[in-house]
């Protein structure tokens, strides 16, 4: 960039100059909670997409991540996930959302015939 100084005589000067511009503000991250349900496999999973809640940078995001995306029958419930939303510059801002794992899925019951002798007592063997 150059600059030009002129004074109140009309004496003309300039000189260069390098503008340095920073980014250092961090990213707003925005999170909604999310309830999935567990498939008959009994698994589920969430994408940072569902969880983000329109995040924003004026610089631009650059990436959205997820600590944890996948669930299992041991996570029946509610579980705190963190979103983490990266700028075009490196910024960070997390949020955290409560992913509810839902099993509605009864389970399969398998049965077959058994025949049962009794002794002299009247008891099973």
């Amino acid at each position: 960039m150059t600059l030009t100084v002129t004074d109140i005589n009309g004496n003309v000067s300039t000189c260069n100059a390098t503008v340095t511009v920073v980014d250092n503000i961090a990213p707003a991250a925005f999170c909604q909670n999310v309830t999935v349900t567990l498939n008959a496999s009994g698994n589920a999973s969430v994408t940072a997409a569902q969880v983000n809640n329109g995040s924003n940078d004026g610089c631009g995001i650059a990436s959205i991540s997820l600590d944890q995306t996948s669930f299992d029958c041991s996570q029946v419930g509610a579980n705190t996930v963190t979103l983490t939303v990266t700028d075009t510059n490196g910024n960070v801002s997390t949020c955290t959302a409560t992913v509810t794992v839902v099993d509605n899925i009864a389970p399969t019951a398998l049965c077959q015939n058994v025949t049962v002798n009794l002794d002299a007592n009247g008891n099973a063997r």
